[in-house]
Formats: C-alpha cells, structure tokens, sequence
C-alpha cells in the first residue's frame, strides 16, 4: 500500500504540469492530496510496525523533519522558478522523481505485521479512537492558522520589512526546527505521555509569549520557541495515531486521525479569523488558538495510553539461531500472560549475554 500511495502521489502530481485549466489541475491536485495523505499514514504504520520500541521515536521525528523538509524545498523551487521565470508547470514536472523510490520500496521495505496472519486480535479501544481524533483536530489548528495568516501578522500588525529582518533571526528559526529530533529522543527516554505534555503545552505557552509581545526581539525569539515546540509535536501525533492500536484497525484508525486532522485545518483560519475582530488584531487571537495544544496535553494524559500495548518489538522476518545467552541479539517470543497461544517478539540477550526483558522468554519462529 505504501509503494501504491507513493507512485499514485508521484504521478498526479506529474499529470497536473500538463493540465490545461482549472477544473483538471483541481482534480489532479485532489487525487495528489489523497495520495499525500495516505502516505503519510502509511509511513508512520510502517515505522511503527518495523522498530523496536526504543528506537521508534527517533525515526518518526525523522520522518516529521522529512515532511517539512520537502515543503521547505517546495518554497525553495517557487522562488527559483519566479527568478528565473521559467514555467509554473516545472514544479509539477519534477514530481516525477519519488517515482523511483517505488522499485527500492519494494525491494527493501519488509510488509508489516497488520497483512500477517500473526496480527494481534486484540480489542480496539474507542477511548484510545476518541483520544487520538480528538488530538489530530487540535493538532492541525494553530499551525494551519499561522501559516494561513502569518503574512498578515509579519508585515502588517508587526510592520517588519523582509529584506531588513535580522539574519541572527533566521539561524534561530532554523535552529528551532530541531524539535522533530528533540522529541523524538526525548519519546524514547522519557515516554510519549512526558513528551506530548512538554510540547504540546510548550507550543501553547510559546505561543502566548511571541504573538502578544510588543517588541521585535521577544517577537523573533518567541517565534522561534513556538517552531521548536510545534515540530516537536508532530512526532508525538504520529506515535499516538499508531501505536496504541492493534495491526489489524491502524491503516482505518490513522485515516480517521487523518479526517480530525483535515477538519482542524478547515477550521482554524476561519476560527482566527472570527476572533481577531472582538480580540484586537491576528497575534491575540493566534495566541488564544494556541489554547489548543494546552487542551491537546490535557487530551492525551486523559485519554491516550503511555503507548500502544501491541507489537512491541520488531519482528523478525526470518527465525533467529536458538535463543540462548551468550548468542548476542536475537529476537525470540514473548508469551503474555493470560493470553494463551498469543506471542510478540522482544529482543533476548545482548552482548554480555543478558536478557532485555522481565518477564519469560519462549523461542521459537
């Protein structure tokens, strides 16, 4: 599914450099968006369902970085066909490229544990469903909001002249955008609960400080602290739209986070936009927007699990040697107690000969 997303992606948005008006190039557009988002579910399902626990949360904050990576090329492109006036339909045509990612995908990606007839069978729990929907809503509120009136914010209320802005403030808002790698070690380290609760209100505090103070340096630097602590949130999301559910309910779960997430973006400018009048002005009433993340911290320690109890450790594609100390890393099963006949991988041993985890260990394919 995931090479499918990607190659349908690819090719509608190569098809739009040729549309020749404005109803084909909205359908193209649609389908490309579809595709997108179907992507970017399936990665994170693909992540989750490939990666041991303790090294899951590094990889989603490397798969967010990627997603403002390539928008961050995107602006980059338009910039360079309007200073060289070549053709619009040139940043359709290049779209063509991920294409040959398809053949090495499916080469090298390993199909997850949801096609396996091993898939956990365990319940689906509404709360986890309700929690992370509710989540992806408030998610998508302040960025949508900031990007659609940042403009107005910069240039009118704060009257900053872009050709005159200090380039320190530039090192700083790309500094900021370390908080995909923060977060995702900090995932790791500390749990997704801890995390979610430091960014998410983090975001929401930034927010409050930058876009109600009066002067440019508290401005830029807390500007910079609401970059930081917002792309430090999409890995939590991507985290929570996984792995609290079993295998079998992730790809229809992430499309409903995904509909709670387009639903936010629906909302937000139009929120923003109603509150900037009775509040006096875009900063105020993006400051009161970013009561969203304070809310999505309280979302997630209310209804969302420290992470999902189903496939904890990768599972290997092929059977290990006979698990015994001493052999180095193997992945053997873990027989959970109470579940009979029900087994996950967890890594057995290490170097010295130790075992990882607590409880009993079974070998076996």
């Amino acid at each position: 599914m995931l090479t499918a997303t990607i190659a349908g992606y690819t090719v509608a948005t190569f098809l739009t450099a040729f549309s020749q008006g404005v109803v084909d190039f909205a359908i193209l557009q649609f389908v490309a968006r579809v595709f997108l988002g179907a992507e970017r579910v399936l990665a994170s399902i693909v992540v989750v369902e490939t990666l041991p626990q303790d090294r899951r949360g590094r990889v989603l904050g490397l798969l967010s970085s990627m997603l403002a990576l390539g928008q961050a090329g995107a602006g980059l492109g338009f910039f360079v066909v309007v200073a060289t006036g070549a053709s619009w339909r040139w940043l359709y045509l290049v779209g063509i490229l991920p294409l040959v990612l398809v053949a090495r995908a499916r080469r090298d990606l390993p199909e997850t544990l949801g096609a396996r007839p091993t898939a956990s069978r365990s319940p689906v729990r509404r709360k986890w469903v309700a929690g992370a929907s509710a989540l992806g809503f408030l998610f998508a509120l302040l960025p949508t909001s900031l990007t659609v009136f940042a403009s107005t914010l910069v240039l009118e209320e704060w009257g900053w002249d872009l050709t005159a802005i200090n380039p320190g403030y530039f090192v700083v808002w790309a500094l900021a955008a370390s908080g995909f790698f923060v977060a995702g070690r900090f995932m790791d380290a500390w749990g997704r609960r801890p995390t979610a609760a430091v960014f998410f209100f983090g975001a929401a505090v930034a927010a409050l400080f930058a876009f109600r103070a009066a002067t440019d340096l508290p401005r830029a630097m807390g500007l910079g602290a609401v970059i930081f602590f917002l792309t430090g949130a999409a890995p939590v999301m991507s985290a929570y739209t996984t792995e609290p559910f079993p295998e079998r309910v992730r790809g229809r779960v992430g499309a409903l986070v995904r509909v709670a997430d387009i639903g936010g973006s629906a909302a937000a400018p139009g929120l923003t936009g109603l509150l900037a009048g009775p509040l006096g002005g875009i900063g105020p009433a993006l400051s009161t927007v970013a009561v969203s993340y304070a809310v999505g911290a309280v979302t997630v320690w209310a209804l969302l699990p420290e992470r999902g109890g189903w496939s904890r450790a990768r599972r290997s594609p092929t059977p290990a040697s006979p698990c015994r100390p001493g052999a180095g890393i193997q992945w053997c099963r873990r027989l959970e107690p109470g579940r009979a006949g029900t087994s996950q991988l967890t890594a057995w041993g290490n170097r010295r000969g130790r075992a990882r985890s607590r409880v009993g260990l079974g070998c076996g394919p």
